[in-house]
């Protein structure tokens, strides 16, 4: 029988260590918590700086209405808020903050400061906290506003700080948190500064526009549609991708209720079934505006999900808003309070304009597309019959297959270099004795008929995986560069810009030409061969935002083995669909001769064999 033991009302510093556990994860719940006070006293301008990823130091000061010394002290205590005071203004809140847990509970697992002044006061108040515990009351001199300092996080509380990443990562959590606060308060100024550098200033004044292109960069800017919708006291707004828009990595996804950083589960449905596209997601900002009595965002200690009441219409609202901006229709929504519409399927998108003529770098021979092509016959094999003596056979071009369906006008369609002739490729290394596509459906996948069973082949996986052994050079040797016939500029947000300028020398052994113009902007003048039919602007902005990962930190070989990989899954995510199996069967033969055509060069597998064998099994035949 275990041993009986006493109820005992917990001491009031391990009741914040507790609580702080819920609301401070990791120094970037210290940043978004300090900020949004910030906001709440009404600050133009906030100033972060940050030491060792935030575990060493987080600093936050705003020019706001600050406090005097008897609200400063009462701020350190658990459930002490000014933004509420009764059961009623929990249905009705306008306001960041209103817990009353977040100053207690930072201060509980730190060493804490904070400094603030009214307007009219002689002085600042100053308070020092250790580990929860009030070490020292005073004054100092200070504007009015004010300065919180969280020093050594996790100093007494060693099993949630063994906990945190790396100071790079916990620096890049603490960036997306701010990035996101000022994305919904264009107003303010922010500025971060980490370990003696800035990351970024974003002035006071700045429209949502002016904030998103500051933010996101020149190159996701320029690709993003507005969104504009309202329904009843339901107002959608902000930027979405345009379909054709590949953005390596993660995309970035930014929700906003009410102006607050938060999402629900109605809003990631209502983007996922708006977005036409299957193979990648969209970059999205959205702000989705309510009534405060309609949405309850006391669900989540951290205040990062919310609830509609009536999610349903949220949720139509935000499809309509979306299918609006893409170009797509949908019937009206019904105003808020009445029934919850029946939405059609979101229609195919409208031909996008022409973009603006940009020289390329290699030429395209005409190759055109076009939502719903037919299938262009299959080209006679090359000839040098009624050419003069000694002339060369041309190789074989992509643009000879009909795999491609044609593009969109504002997508510049895909020229990869030739794939090898068949006579000098390896032999194959599939265990098939003979294999024939059967068939090409219409989701991107081949079916494919072999000896031992059948095959499924993702399309889009397979072209990744022959685009990369096309690009891929000889090994140690460096990538082959091709000069722009135009030079680009592109401007990057700061923290992107400051990780592309540290690692100018490794782009320039991949085959970039890049330098710096100043004021974070950079001069492209070649890029890697592989990528010579893509976007410049868009190649290296995705390439800055994933400079930081671990494997572009590995040396350079792994450094020209990321940028080839990266170059053939943009070039298959924009490359042509394979309309018949006539077309199909060169590429699955070449797929046939690569050294590794299982899977692609990130992992992700190209084909699945279902045997005859397991086929009998299933049907019991054995």
């Amino acid at each position: 029988m275990a041993d009986r033991r006493p109820v005992r009302v917990l001491p009031e510093t391990v009741a914040n260590q507790i609580a702080a556990g819920e609301v401070v994860e990791r120094p970037a719940s210290v940043v978004k918590e300090l900020v949004e006070n910030a906001l709440d006293a009404g600050a133009t301008r906030v100033d972060v700086v940050v030491e060792g990823g935030g575990a060493k130091l987080v600093e936050v000061a705003d020019n706001g209405s600050g406090m005097d010394r008897e609200d400063a002290l009462a701020a350190l205590e658990r459930q002490a808020t000014s933004k509420i005071s009764t059961s009623e203004d929990i249905t009705h809140i306008g306001t960041f903050g209103f817990r009353g847990e977040a100053i207690p509970s930072i201060a509980s697992v730190s060493r804490f400061s904070i400094v603030t002044r009214i307007e009219g006061a002689d002085a600042a108040t100053s308070i020092q906290v250790i580990g929860g515990t009030r070490d020292w009351v005073g004054e100092a001199g200070r504007p009015i506003g004010t300065t919180v300092t969280v020093r050594d996080l996790f100093f007494n509380v060693p099993a949630r700080r063994k906990f945190l990443r790396a100071p790079t990562t916990e620096l890049t959590r603490i960036r997306q948190t701010l990035s996101a606060i000022a994305l919904a308060n264009p107003a303010v100024a922010f500025r971060l500064r980490a370990d003696g550098r800035d990351l970024f200033r974003l002035p006071e004044g700045d429209t949502v526009a002016d904030r998103v292109r500051s933010i996101l960069g020149e190159a996701v800017t320029d690709a993003l549609l507005p969104i504009g919708h309202e329904q009843g006291d339901i107002a959608v707004s902000g930027f979405i991708s345009k379909p054709d828009f590949v953005r390596g990595g993660s995309p970035e996804q930014y929700c906003f209720v009410n102006r607050r950083p938060a999402t629900a589960v109605q809003v990631q449905v209502a983007v996922r079934d708006a977005w036409p596209v299957r193979d990648h997601r969209p970059v999205v900002v959205l702000f989705v505006d309510l009534p405060p009595e309609e949405v309850d965002v006391n669900v989540h200690p951290a205040k990062r999900e919310v609830r509609f009441r009536r999610g349903d219409l949220v949720s139509a609202a935000i499809r309509v808003a979306l299918a609006k901006a893409l170009g797509a229709t949908l019937p009206e929504p019904t105003p808020l309070g009445a029934p919850t519409p029946t939405l059609s399927p979101i229609g195919p998108l409208p031909t996008p304009q022409a973009p603006k003529p940009r020289q390329a770098n290699l030429p395209l021979e005409g190759v055109t597309r076009g939502p719903y092509p037919s299938v262009a016959p299959t080209p006679p094999p090359p000839t040098t019959e009624g050419l003069p003596k000694d002339t060369p056979l041309r190789p074989p071009k992509l643009a000879d297959y009909p795999i491609l369906r044609d593009p969109p006008p504002s997508v510049a369609p895909i020229q990869p270099p030739p794939p090898p002739p068949p006579e000098t490729g390896p032999a194959t290394v599939l265990p098939w004795k003979w294999l024939r596509v059967a068939d090409v459906l219409e989701q991107g996948y081949w079916l494919v008929v072999t000896d031992q069973g059948y095959v499924v082949v993702d399309a889009k996986a397979a072209l990744e995986r022959l685009f990369y052994d096309r690009f891929s050079p000889a090994a140690g040797a460096t990538l082959a560069s091709q000069p722009l016939l135009i030079p680009e500029t592109l401007h990057l947000p700061a923290a992107d810009a400051e990780r592309v300028a540290r690692f100018l020398p490794e782009l320039g052994a991949c085959g970039f030409g890049v330098s710096a113009l100043g004021q974070d902007a950079f001069l492209i003048d070649a890029l890697p061969v592989a990528f010579a039919e893509l976007p410049p602007k868009e190649i290296l902005a995705d390439i800055a935002v994933e400079l930081d990962q671990p494997g572009l930190r590995k040396g350079l070989d792994a450094w020209r083995r990321e940028v080839v990989a990266r170059a053939a899954a943009q070039a298959a995510a924009r490359a042509f669909r394979v309309t018949s199996t006539q077309a199909a069967e060169p590429l699955l033969a070449e797929l046939a001769r690569s050294v590794m055509p299982y899977a692609t060069p990130r992992g992700r597998p190209t084909m699945i064999l279902t045997t005859y064998r397991e086929l009998d099994r299933r049907f019991r035949r054995t």
